[in-house]
């Protein structure tokens, strides 16, 4: 609808007719004659106004609608985490932060870069060997020493149950590669130089599984922002490496036929809809961590990353910035 502009009506002014300022102050002095110089202050304003200048009259036809307000899903959410980051990979574009560049321990977050750079190492048929090594890492999964798995299913495992000893035997045969003496040493160097290859200017690795090394020293350490960019790193070359991610349990054979049922460590899978991967942390030193990749809507990738949270909380830290997110997208359409 177009605006509606009244026309200006020129009036002419008689020939023989007084100035209408004159008029003004004859009336005045009339007036100041008969009341006194009661009315003084209000003639002397109404005279000091400018005359000529035109009165806007409002019609329905001038009236415009308010502007439309920008809402805000995320500004009243109470979220226990100490840094988020939510990020929209299609258009490039940070949704919502909170410290996103405070670095913080990452506990088993760690291990989305040992199945990166695992990945870019070995073949996906590579042999992997369980040594005495992995298998006193932290936590126990169930493996034997000296079964053999593929890459592959080593990587499934690591990733979704989070367990060190896999992450660390994928490690140490990964960095092999490099330095057969010192495999998992020469894998962890790789991880840092990934992680400067990537821009992760927060992101350092102590140890390929994310445990920490003393009460004060975590295995590795980085900002929520960082962890969103390997997320997404990872979804944009390798997504396959996420696929296993979104199932609740799976079977993990090695070559000698044993099996072994992996149990995601992400508890709250059914509450992120077009969940593309996640992946869990905790530890005393890190609390809860958690990231995940989700489509929002159509074709619409986005990445939440919670830092610092508890072992609880992480999960429903997610779950409320995911439905932000949803809520967000929806006001777009």
């Amino acid at each position: 609808m177009t605006d509606f502009i009244p026309e200006t009506v020129e009036e002419k002014t008689p020939p023989q007719a007084v100035p209408v300022v004159q008029q003004l102050i004859l009336v005045s002095a009339v007036l100041l004659l008969l009341l006194g110089g009661a009315i003084t202050p209000h003639v002397k304003a109404w005279l000091a106004a400018e005359p000529d200048v035109p009165r806007t009259v409002t019609t329905d036809t001038d009236t415009k609608a308010p502007a439309e307000t920008t809402l805000d899903f995320y500004s009243d959410l109470s979220l226990t985490a100490d840094a988020v980051h939510v990020y929209d990979i299609t258009r490039r574009e940070v949704l919502y932060s909170l410290q996103p560049d405070k670095q913080l321990p990452l506990a088993s977050v760690t291990k989305l870069m040992t199945a990166l750079v695992a990945h870019e190492l070995l073949q996906e048929e590579g042999a992997v060997t369980v040594d005495s090594t992995a298998l006193r890492q932290d936590g126990y999964s169930n493996l034997l020493l000296d079964e053999v798995f593929t890459r592959e299913a080593l990587s499934d495992l690591t990733l979704i149950s989070s367990t060190n000893d896999a992450a660390y035997a994928l490690a140490s045969a990964a960095g092999s590669q490099i330095d057969a003496q010192n495999g998992a040493a020469a894998f962890v160097s790789a991880m840092n130089i990934k992680s400067e290859e990537l821009g992760l200017t927060q992101t350092t690795f102590n140890n390929p599984t994310g445990l920490d090394v003393s009460t004060t020293k975590a295995g590795a350490y980085g900002s929520a922002r960082d962890v969103s960019t390997l997320m997404q790193h990872i979804y944009e070359t390798y997504p396959e490496l996420l696929e296993a991610t979104t199932n609740e349990t799976s079977t993990i054979t090695s070559e000698q036929g044993f099996s072994h049922e992996a149990i995601n460590t992400n508890y709250y899978l059914d509450t992120v809809p077009g969940l593309i991967g996640s992946k869990t942390g905790y530890t005393d030193l890190a609390g809860g961590n958690l990231v995940v990749a989700f489509n929002a809507g159509l074709k619409r990738p986005v990445i939440v990353t919670v830092l610092g949270s508890t072992r609880h909380d992480r999960f429903t830290d997610v779950q409320k910035l995911v439905e932000a997110t949803g809520l967000h997208m929806a006001s777009q359409q």
